[in-house]
């Protein structure tokens, strides 16, 4: 056992316990080296014991073998000395794809621009009552999504039903809220 652990490996020093290695590092003072490594269960806390030691621990468990208990299992999550896939090319496909996909969900059509420029101003209003004096000046343009939107922004529900009765509902919270408004200058 005296290859040295890798980044990113786990180890099973008892049952059902793993820790990964994190870094290998480098003591300032006596130049030993250290592995770095983290329990994968609690509280995740982090530890630093020398080389020479962890492998000891690793290999004193591996002797416990012997004696009927299951060896510690050491799982790679990744390889360090694997080439970069992108730099390789293997991946090309893989990269071919995503851009695809992020090409198909980067278009977003709006139908109608007098929706999007009634929630923009009811979102740009600096009161309840100018929030209230837009959805009012504006019954013709609404809509059951503009409604959600509205109501969504003032953190207020609107139940499902004909379109007049959720319009009243949301001029209903506009104006509870307009009512407890400060209008106090601070």
């Amino acid at each position: 056992m005296s290859k040295l652990p890798g980044p990113g490996e786990i180890f099973y020093l008892t049952k059902d316990k793993p820790y990964q290695v994190i870094t290998i590092g480098i003591h300032k003072e006596t130049c030993e080296s250290m592995v770095i490594y983290q329990a994968l269960f609690g509280d995740f806390k982090t530890y630093v014991l020398p080389v020479s030691k962890f492998l000891s621990e690793f290999q004193q468990e591996s002797k416990e073998k012997s004696t009927g208990i299951k060896e510690p299992e050491k799982v790679s999550l990744c390889n360090v000395d694997d080439e970069d896939p992108l730099k390789t090319g293997k991946n090309e496909n893989a990269l071919e794809i995503n851009n695809e996909k992020i090409n198909e969900t980067e278009t977003i059509e709006y139908t109608d621009e007098k929706m999007n420029e009634v929630l923009l101003s009811f979102l740009d209003a600096k009161s309840y009552s100018k929030k209230l004096e837009i959805v009012t000046t504006h019954i013709k343009a609404m809509d059951d999504r503009l409604i959600n939107n509205m109501a969504a922004s003032l953190d207020c529900t609107v139940n499902e039903g004909p379109l007049e009765q959720r319009l009243q509902e949301l001029i209903y919270c506009l104006k509870q809220l307009s009512r407890f408004e400060d209008r106090r200058l601070r």
